[in-house]
């Protein structure tokens, strides 16, 4: 009886001084600076809609969270870990993870603006996300935009005498960016722009072989592949499906034929890119107009993303010549390889649905 009495103190003491040290280690940890070495900046920059887990890696991987069990748990125990704010932080290694939580809750000391890009976007709706962002007036986008010596700048391969609405379209990056005071609105541009060629650069690395075979297939040029990724970038917004249209494309392209793509219709001054009509088909007036001229538009029509280039680079293997949107909801769409079956697929999806008929 003694011997049981014993061995549960015994344990009881083992779990106690076990705690202890954890304790201890723990308490240690949050109050020793992140190196004992001369002073420096390190910049973060934490996205909006981050979690907690997103943050305490982008420390981490900054080498200023060496123990992010112990940084989660500090958060957690001080009822903070869903009150981290986004932003820009430029932390000083000689603070400690409890400065590093503190900094983190009460936000970035440098104001920011943030600016987000989304994948599709064409330049009427980037110069509005400036606006919103409260970094520039939609008109000074506009104007900038079409400075041909700014965008000669910017290295953009405009063809010679393009006849393209903007020349900046198809080459602002979508990403989510933070705008430090100071920045003007041409270096924002500037790096936008950079990050679609660093982006395109990668595309054509990761995916070498299949680049090399559409080269020699077609010869196109970076603005014309940028071009027909804006195209797939309006046509579908799944990625399981970016490389089927990109082939869809390149097979009417290799016949000769008209794309006949519905994006391209409204890609005007006027339109801006709003939802097509059935007379849209018929303006002979709009150059981006591909259910009147033959091959690819002049320019492109929107800001394709990271996986459109790699889709437009990489396209799969098909014989597909048609496609339909399914208009389930899914946003799905139906491949075909000849006129009859695109016709049926058509009389499936597009017609009109009973209850529709009934109100007609």
């Amino acid at each position: 009886m003694r011997r049981g009495v014993l061995g549960v103190l015994l344990s009881v003491l083992l779990l106690a001084s076990t705690a202890a040290l954890v304790y201890w280690d723990f308490s240690a940890y949050i109050e020793t600076p992140v190196e004992a070495g001369p002073d420096r900046q390190v910049k973060v920059v934490v996205p909006q809609g981050s979690t907690l887990s997103h943050v305490v890696s982008l420390l981490e991987e900054q080498g200023l969270v060496a123990s992010p069990n112990y940084f989660r748990l500090y958060l957690v125990l001080k009822d903070e870990a869903d009150k981290l704010k986004a932003g820009v932080y430029y932390f000083s290694v000689k603070e400690t993870p409890a400065d590093l939580a503190a900094d983190l809750v009460r936000g970035p000391r440098i104001p920011f603006n943030v600016v987000t890009i989304k994948e599709g976007f064409n330049i009427w709706q980037v110069a509005r996300a400036f606006e919103q962002g409260g970094i520039a007036t939609a008109d000074e986008v506009l104007d900038l935009a079409s400075d041909e010596q700014f965008v000669a700048q910017l290295g953009i391969p405009l063809p010679k005498n393009a006849d393209v609405l903007s020349p900046l379209e198809g080459f602002v990056f979508p990403e989510t960016y933070y705008v430090a005071p100071g920045q003007t609105l041409r270096s924002i541009l500037t790096r936008m722009v950079q990050q679609t060629f660093k982006e395109l650069r990668a595309a054509k690395k990761r995916n070498i072989e299949a680049y090399a075979r559409v080269m020699e297939e077609t010869g196109f040029t970076d603005f014309e592949l940028v071009t027909l990724a804006s195209i797939i970038e309006r046509e579908t917004a799944l990625q399981n499906e970016k490389k089927l249209v990109a082939s869809v494309f390149l097979n009417r392209i290799k016949r000769g034929w008209l794309l006949q793509t519905d994006p391209t219709l409204t890609y005007t001054v006027e339109k801006k890119g709003s939802k097509p009509e059935a007379a849209d088909r018929q303006n002979r007036n709009n150059r981006y107009n591909t259910y009147q001229y033959i091959g690819l538009p002049p320019g492109p029509i929107c800001n394709p993303g990271r996986e459109t280039f790699d889709a437009v680079v990489a396209p799969s293997k098909t014989r597909f010549l048609y496609f339909v949107a399914k208009g389930d909801g899914s946003g799905g769409h139906f491949f075909s390889t000849n006129l009859a079956d695109h016709d049926a697929a058509v009389k499936k999806y597009l017609a009109p649905k009973p209850e529709n008929a009934k109100m007609q």
